[in-house]
């Protein structure tokens, strides 16, 4: 199943939480999970893309000190190319808003259809891009292909490597961690300790202790290597989602 990352960004909460709950029926619809984040502006927004990665902004437009057209813009001139969709009563600023390339704007008067309309665009976009994100196998008695995507991190146990999905659900891999290293580093994946492998994306959090991911599960970082590993997480960051304000 596909999952996402998106973040929510209205001053107002109730517009926030309706748009979260509507993107998420959306995206369920469509074979999609969504773990959505609310945010009241857009300076705990940027804070927000400073620790994690997002697939996908819903950004309101009319916001104070900084609205969303002016955030967008600082984030496109970072080189930032995280999708955007408008959501907005603000139906004039339309057009400002052509130029920094959002996927969609979803008015407010008409929200259910643009929003039904926006998701559909953003799976199909997501997908598109996405072909290449693939990688396939030697299992033990066959060859298995899987999405770069749905796997949190490789654990090594003696000659078997432990794929361990976003889902819970784990497969059995033949290579080796050095093989696996090779074919994923391109896509965010690195090599924390000689037993791990992880996929950047699914980390939540550094620290002294090891790699926290998604869900909670903490992985050991080798002796000494603590600010290689941070540097190469700051990195993947940057090029994801680097924020200019």
């Amino acid at each position: 199943m596909l999952q996402f990352h998106i973040a929510v960004c209205d001053d107002e909460p109730f517009a926030a939480a309706s748009i979260s709950g509507a993107a998420e029926r959306e995206l369920a619809r469509l074979g999609a999970e969504a773990q959505l984040e609310c945010f009241d502006g857009v300076g705990s927004l940027a804070a927000g893309m400073q620790a994690k990665g997002f697939d996908l902004i819903l950004l309101d437009i009319e916001m104070p000190q900084v609205d969303g057209i002016e955030f967008a813009r600082a984030l496109r001139s970072s080189g930032n190319k995280t999708e955007i969709v408008f959501v907005s009563n603000s139906e004039d600023r339309v057009f400002e808003s052509l130029p920094l390339r959002p996927l969609a704007f979803v008015r407010k008067s008409r929200f259910t259809e643009d929003m039904t309309q926006a998701m559909e665009a953003f799976v199909r976009v997501w997908k598109s891009s996405k072909t290449d994100r693939v990688v396939t196998l030697k299992m033990a008695h066959a060859m298995g292909t899987f999405s770069v995507d749905d796997i949190a991190y490789v654990e090594a146990r003696r000659r078997d490597k432990i794929l361990h999905m976003v889902n819970g659900r784990t497969e059995v891999a033949t290579v080796t961690l050095e093989e696996l290293g090779e074919k994923l580093a391109p896509v965010g994946f690195y090599r924390v300790h000689k037993g791990f492998l992880v996929n950047f994306a699914h980390v939540r959090q550094l620290s002294s202790k090891g790699v926290c991911m998604d869900d909670g599960e903490l992985i050991p970082i080798s002796r000494g290597k603590t600010d290689e590993v941070k540097r190469a997480y700051m990195d993947f960051l940057s090029k994801k989602n680097a924020v200019v304000m």
